[in-house]
């Protein structure tokens, strides 16, 4: 019997999912790309020529907090809504990569797993090489493990990161690790996402073309060429830089999520398959016809794949906990929202993009609109300060 968590066929995707994710591909295959001679001039080829995402309305904490300790890099902040239950979930963080680019995909984790994302800066190529990213990126980790108790009120840690940031948060966990640091051992798992685990080129890096989507033969070229300047592929391929070909005794739990189409899929097979070799919890998520870094560009198939990393993260943080089944949904909806009168749960129970055919009112498109028909349905029952399910006022 196939092991879900290590398979290596795709993963099983409905067909019309399948044809709007090529019909994207369509698109990303027009859009230029900086040459060879030129790749600088993007911070990474995903960030440059992402279609334009949705827009984000739940508005989760993007600033910088204030604090006492300052972490040893810029960061962006995204906290997740208080929790509306009785019990409500402990603040818990997952780290990832850098920048603002990632802010649509940070804020969803955020408001999906309860958690507090922590996205913190690192120089990027020529200015900076691997090895001083990586040392850049250990430093905050150990920033984290040091104070995320007293600062976000959790010492439990979780790592990741989208193309070079899952490289790095992979090579993070190692460096602490080889260094005897206790730090490590705050980590509890890792969502990894098409990241580069063998600088040195896995077959399907190797085999990449100009026609490539996404990361062509000119970038997979020329990034390494710039970040480890004078290296060979065997030295590229030292444990110190390159996650796959290291001992990976003591990884922490990990996600690998990564396209069919993504010339860096056989470094995610590649690194699931040693850390089950080595013993350690790996699961690996290969989704047909995704090109690399499709999580985090507004794709079809990007947002089924997220959905999938959202159910194994709050599985590891709380195992047992499952999405509720339509029932489920359905009850809480009549309970807390239509009789309770709280409609700040119908954030919780439905995406921001909602819509919604209401009748004689019309089509509703999004959480504010639909929150708008049920006030003027619904009247004089709501009230700000609903009672939670113990009958006990809710503070907001």
């Amino acid at each position: 019997m196939p092991d879900p968590t290590f398979d290596l066929r795709l993963q099983d995707v409905a067909p019309a999912l399948l044809e709007a994710q090529r019909e994207v591909n369509a698109v990303l295959a027009k859009m230029p790309h900086p040459g060879r001679a030129d790749p600088r001039r993007a911070r990474s080829p995903a960030c440059r020529h992402r279609p334009q995402p949705r827009p984000d309305r739940s508005e989760p904490d993007r600033t910088p907090r204030r604090r006492t300790r300052r972490p040893p890099a810029a960061a962006r902040v995204h906290a997740a809504r208080a929790t509306r239950g009785p019990l409500p979930h402990p603040r818990r963080r997952l780290g990832r990569r850098s920048t603002g680019d990632d802010d649509l995909v940070n804020d969803r984790l955020a408001r999906a797993t309860g958690t507090i994302v922590v996205s913190p800066e690192y120089r990027l190529a020529p200015e900076a090489t691997i090895p001083e990213q990586i040392e850049e990126t250990v430093a905050v980790a150990r920033w984290l493990a040091r104070h995320a108790t007293a600062e976000f009120g959790t010492g439990r840690l979780l790592i990741g990161g989208i193309s070079a940031g899952a490289h790095l948060a992979a090579a993070t966990l190692l460096a602490l690790r080889d260094a005897g640091d206790p730090a490590f051992g705050a980590f509890a798992g890792a969502y990894l996402d098409c990241g580069i685990y063998d600088l040195g080129l896995s077959p399907s890096a190797a085999a990449a073309t100009e026609d490539s989507l996404v990361l062509t033969r000119s970038w997979i070229d020329g990034l390494p060429d710039l970040a480890l300047p004078g290296h060979t592929p065997e030295q590229r391929r030292a444990p110190q830089l390159s996650p796959a070909p290291a001992d990976l005794t003591g990884f922490p739990p990990a996600l690998l999520t990564v396209g069919d189409l993504d010339p860096l899929r056989d470094d995610a097979i590649l690194l699931a398959a040693r850390l089950r070799l080595a013993g350690r919890v790996a699961r690996l998520e290969i989704w047909p016809e995704a090109p690399h870094a499709f999580t985090d560009l507004a794709t079809p198939l990007g947002d089924v794949a997220l959905d999938s990393a959202i159910a194994w993260l709050n599985d590891l943080l709380e195992p047992g906990r499952t999405a509720p089944g339509p029932a489920a949904v359905v009850h809480r909806f009549v309970t807390e929202v239509v009789n309770g009168g709280d409609l700040d749960v119908v954030g919780e129970l439905w995406h921001d993009d909602l819509a919604w055919h209401a009748g004689s009112a019309g089509d509703l498109h999004g959480i504010e609109a639909y929150q708008a028909a049920l006030r003027a349905a619904i009247g004089g029952r709501l009230h700000r300060h609903a009672p939670d399910r113990a009958g006990h006022p809710r503070r907001r």
